[in-house]
């Protein structure tokens, strides 16, 4: 199950989980195999994601999706509870940090809230990073807060772009998100606050793997307490 979800990610030096981002059809009945996550994307997501592109230079990687999203849908709190451990403590490289979907939407509903929580409580050790969009729908901003930001080892990020409103920035800061900015190379300063944002050293100096050490910007708020605005270069 673990094995379908996981894959080593050199560009960020973790492991990370992965979901599809449209829902997959079989080609010739047309029937949904699976649903896609990214429900919550914006209009910038879908004129920039970088995935697409790769969706088209790797075909393969939609038969991976459908394994990934079946995986994810048999989770329960109680088999990951009972299992995500042993799982990653066989792994050979660092389990420090892993980040949850570099491809697709982790929080698509209320039921993923529940299980990238009981990821976090079965390994408290490791600080677990999730950027995400689910802040855009009311109910899941709300549940997000309740359920995930006390996790202590949850390093919880909403992404950002250039689509985001004035009042959304606001709203963001005011309830204590950690940010992550993307889109536009020329925006450093948080909207809202006026504060200049930190500069994400793997994507504006090419540090490749620096995720796996860096202690400021998306992780800031499990080693220092402290809220941050990420800037993300873009790619």
């Amino acid at each position: 199950m673990f094995n379908d979800l996981t894959r080593w990610c050199k560009d960020i030096g973790q492991y990370a989980t992965d979901r599809p981002i449209n829902d997959i059809s079989d080609e010739i009945t047309k029937e949904v195999l699976v649903e896609g996550s990214c429900i919550h994307r914006s209009s910038y997501c879908d004129k920039t994601c970088f995935n697409i592109k790769l969706y088209k230079l790797y075909p393969n990687m939609l038969k991976r999706d459908i394994r990934i999203e079946k995986a994810w849908q048999a989770l329960t709190p109680e088999n990951i509870h009972e299992n995500i451990a042993n799982f990653f403590q066989r792994k050979r490289k660092q389990i420090k940090r892993i980040r949850f979907n570099t491809r697709g939407e982790s929080l698509k509903d209320i039921a993923d809230i529940y299980r990238v929580k009981a990821m976090c409580t079965a390994m408290p050790d490791t600080e677990w990073w999730l950027p995400t969009r689910a802040w855009s729908d009311p109910i899941m901003k709300v549940l997000i807060e309740q359920e995930l930001m006390p996790v202590s080892n949850l390093a919880l990020n909403a992404s950002t772009d250039p689509s985001t409103t004035q009042e959304e920035w606001e709203i963001l800061n005011r309830d204590g998100w950690n940010i992550m900015f993307y889109g536009d190379d020329e925006l450093n300063h948080d909207p809202a606050t006026g504060e200049y944002m930190f500069q994400c050293p793997k994507t504006k100096k090419g540090m490749k793997g620096h995720c796996e050490i860096c202690k400021g910007g998306c992780f800031s708020q499990v080693t220092t307490g402290k809220r941050r605005t990420v800037k993300l270069y873009q790619h």
